[in-house]
């Protein structure tokens, strides 16, 4: 996994800490079951399109694109 997804993962979780959300909230925010796998997924082995990154990103109010952050 990148640094660059890493530090967008730790802006990702440190988001939603801050609204109280675990995994299965942000899955159902995005339009996944709460049962979904694909935010661990994300997390832990960077498997994800950019489109969820974005659609996680946008939900979050992240304005940095995981594309920006230095390696």
């Amino acid at each position: 996994m990148s640094t660059q997804h890493q530090k967008w993962n730790e802006l990702v979780k440190q988001k939603m800490a801050e609204r109280n959300w675990n995994n299965a909230d942000l899955a159902q925010t995005i339009g996944f079951k709460r049962t979904s796998s694909v935010i661990t997924e994300l997390f832990n082995i960077g498997k994800g399109s950019d489109d969820l990154k974005l659609k996680i990103s946008k939900k979050l109010g992240i304005s940095e694109s995981w594309e920006k952050f230095e390696e």
